[in-house]
């Protein structure tokens, strides 16, 4: 029988390279879009961000949910992947002309005339382009090609990094970066379609569209839920007030995106691994202590990296700001340290996320994004009149706190993890983390950034060990991770 490395290193590897692609696309990310801010004013950022933002609303439809469906599908049975490949490139191609046709047409009512309209299309046009990108990405990640997703997500940086500076330097306006994200989706989407055929042929099967439909419709409701609870404060700040105004508050929000790069990159990596995971279980009948395992592990850590992320945005926010976009976005520096709070959730959300989808409790994540989205409606609708970009910051805050909750309280009864578990993995690390801040704050006040920074982690670290977070389950881990031994593939 042929062997393998175990399982635990090949997902912890899948990670490494995903995360490592991700830090070294998230120095251009973060060199992109503080190169848009200082080139651009504040007005004519908050003019991108509000456009990109109304456009977003309707990514729902271009994606129809099919990348999560082709995802579950091509996870539990590869022979299923060619037909739902095809299938997936089949139904976007129908519904990228009404998708495009309804961002027009809420575009024209919603007041973009002219060269915003224009602007408008472009990137209704990209956002059509991109969504295939996730189509071509979930082939790859059931493949167990993350070397190359992480090639193409350097590439796909570095090219979009020159071509902005091109066109703001030839043209500084949003039309010129308009049509440069627009033309370099077209190039990205060229590219992945030959590559991601070459790897995997589509076949297509219309007598399994309507079966492969019911999940799509599903996922994509939870989309559209998403998009709107994501998008809508940045929407509904461009009706209310000037567009310096949203450029402000899409500072703070494009910092919490770059700040949520772990949690992004786990979920793309672990969820396939879930769905046969939690499937094996299931048919086999088997009790779930190995899901249990997976559970705290996932958490434990996912908990111990929130803290210290959350902290040092929290405490350097002011510099963070100051060295990507710029003292123009000073105002933005108070919501950042709000949003660190959202950061943190979004840390300790993954685990239960990430079982949620592997139990196929789709309906379940439904409800749960619909009344959080709902609520931050209603929230922004109430609070953004009266107190600006605060009430859009706190209107998301108390929003995903009560999706966290309903996350947590909810799956109790899954018996896969239990209340005291989730309290223990994650008030020690926090007790470490403010303890840790505590002493550079009093201590170490007068210090270099830099310095600040070592030495919160090295107390960080101490403390970890010194309330014995870890046990010995932790170093048979790093030992199956980290000293290379092949195993038989269980």
């Amino acid at each position: 029988m042929k062997k393998k490395e175990s399982l635990s290193r090949k997902l912890t590897f899948g990670v490494f390279y995903l995360l490592s692609s991700s830090i070294a696309n998230l120095g251009i990310s973060v060199i992109t879009v503080g190169f848009i801010a200082r080139a651009l004013d504040v007005e004519n950022f908050g003019l991108y961000s509000a456009i990109l933002s109304f456009v977003g609303l309707f990514q729902f439809l271009s994606d129809f949910g099919l990348n999560k469906t082709l995802l579950k599908f091509g996870s539990t049975d590869r022979a299923k992947a060619q037909v739902s490949f095809g299938n997936a490139l089949f139904l976007k191609s129908i519904l990228s002309v009404p998708t495009l046709i309804l961002i027009a047409l809420f575009g024209y009512f919603a007041g973009y005339r002219n060269e915003e309209f224009i602007i408008l299309i472009l990137f209704g046009i990209g956002l059509i382009l991109d969504s295939y990108a996730t189509v071509f990405s979930s082939i790859r990640r059931i493949l167990g090609s993350f070397k190359l997703i992480s090639f193409f997500r350097i590439v796909k940086g570095i090219i979009n990094l020159i071509i902005i500076f091109a066109a703001l330097n030839i043209q500084n306006s949003v039309l010129s970066l308009a049509w440069a994200v627009m033309l370099l989706s077209l190039i990205v989407f060229i590219l992945s379609l030959i590559n991601t055929v070459m790897l995997l042929k589509p076949k297509l099967n219309l007598a399994l569209i309507k079966e492969y439909s019911k999940d799509s419709v599903l996922f994509s409701f939870n989309d559209f839920f998403l998009n709107i609870y994501g998008k809508i404060s940045t929407v509904l700040l461009s009706f209310f007030y000037e567009f310096q105004i949203v450029g402000i508050y899409s500072a703070a929000v494009r910092f919490t995106k770059i700040a949520n790069l772990l949690p992004a990159q786990v979920k793309l990596v672990l969820l396939p691994t879930m769905y046969r995971l939690l499937d094996t279980e299931r048919k086999d009948d088997k009790k779930s202590d190995g899901s249990k395992r997976v559970f705290i592990i996932l958490l434990k850590y996912m908990a111990l990296f929130a803290t210290p992320v959350a902290i040092s945005i929290y405490f350097f926010s002011d510099s963070i700001i100051h060295l990507i976009f710029g003292e123009k976005y000073n105002l933005s520096i108070p919501l950042v340290k709000l949003f660190s709070f959202f950061i943190y959730l979004r840390f300790i959300e993954t685990p239960f996320t990430l079982f949620y989808i592997g139990l196929h409790k789709h309906k379940k994540m439904v409800w749960f994004q619909g009344a959080t989205s709902l609520l931050n409606l209603i929230l922004n609708l109430i609070l953004i009149p009266k107190f600006s970009v605060y009430g859009a910051c706190f209107a998301t805050l108390i929003s995903e706190t009560l999706m966290a909750l309903l996350l947590i309280f909810s799956g109790i009864k899954y018996l896969i993890w239990h209340l005291n578990d989730v309290l223990k993995m994650v008030l020690k690390p926090a007790f470490a983390g403010f303890v840790g801040l505590i002493l550079v704050t009093t201590i170490f006040s007068k210090s270099n950034i830099f310095i600040q920074e070592g030495i919160l982690l090295l107390c960080y670290s101490l403390l970890l060990f010194v309330i014995k977070v870890f046990d010995k389950s932790d170093k048979e881990l790093f030992v199956k991770i980290f000293i290379k031994k092949e195993v038989m593939l269980s």
